[in-house]
């Protein structure tokens, strides 16, 4: 790397630092294509010996040991065996670096980076394959354009649920009551009204009537756009930008909704909750 292309990567990582309570960093781009290269940015601004893991939301991982931009080891990889940096040849070790950075990138978003020291100190002759040619091989491998559904893994168990099927606020109802391990804060917009938590009276994130209006006002807009598509009930995600924060799950069957805010990290938990009580009414 030439003097000037250092000077230029130390002014780019300036400029994108922000302060932040854990080690790991979120890589959020809303397309493949966007997280590849999201992945060969941390590879090329890694200078000092570190090991990358690039963690997706569905809890496949790529870990790879990297120094002055190069790859000089991975330890753990989407798909496919690890690559033998002794006895793979340059070319085919090359290409297959770039087949898993695609990999991780294609697994659903947002990535979750973290970097560690490694777990050894590097051999002299330990040169690895450089960024560029990583990059390189890369921009040989197509990458689908549609955007993919993010899906946080959580480690709770997932729960056993039954929903009445007779009735159509069944799977609402039972969202609302199931959420509760995991909500900030809940409501329920059924043949009864329920608030919980932060969505209580008087707390931060409690709608009132003029605002719980628009919400259905907007939701049935949304059904009015999607009722040739996709049928109900419907499991609608918001989460913020960055992959941090608060996100809301909110689950709709004709008139009935359930909504609960929680950790961005706990969306694995809604999914997990929404699939039970969806193969609960099938």
């Amino acid at each position: 790397m030439m003097d000037g292309e250092i000077l230029e990567l130390l002014e780019e990582i300036g400029q994108s630092s922000v302060a932040r309570l854990s080690p790991a960093v979120y890589l959020s781009g809303e397309t493949a294509q966007a997280r590849r290269g999201e992945v060969l940015n941390a590879i090329r601004g890694t200078i000092l010996p570190r090991r990358l893991e690039f963690k997706a939301a569905d809890g496949g991982m790529l870990a790879v040991e990297v120094n002055s931009s190069r790859i000089t080891d991975v330890f753990r990889c989407v798909s496919g065996p690890l690559p033998d940096f002794e006895t793979d040849a340059r070319e085919n070790l090359t290409g297959r670096l770039a087949q898993l950075v695609s990999d991780i990138a294609i697994a659903p978003g947002p990535l979750e980076l973290i970097s560690l020291r490694p777990d050894s100190a590097l051999e002299a002759d330990d040169v690895g394959i450089t960024f560029s040619e990583v990059e390189a091989a890369c921009g040989n491998i197509v990458l689908p354009d549609e955007r993919r559904m993010t899906i946080v893994p959580d480690a709770t168990p997932e729960p056993v649920v039954e929903t009445d099927q007779q009735s159509p606020s069944g799977i609402t109802d039972a969202f609302y009551e199931g959420s509760e391990r995991f909500a900030l804060g809940r409501f329920l917009i059924s043949d009864e009204v329920k608030f919980d938590g932060l969505c209580s009276e008087g707390q931060p994130a409690h709608p009132d009537e003029n605002l719980l209006a628009r919400f259905t006002k907007d939701l049935l807009g949304w059904q009015a756009d999607v009722s040739n598509i996709l049928s109900e009930p419907q499991l609608i995600v918001m989460r913020p930008s960055g992959g941090q924060g608060v996100g809301l799950a909110i689950l709709r069957d004709d008139e009935d909704v359930a909504a609960a805010f929680h950790d961005t990290r706990k969306l694995g938990a809604a999914v997990k909750l929404w699939k039970s009580l969806k193969n609960a009414v099938e």
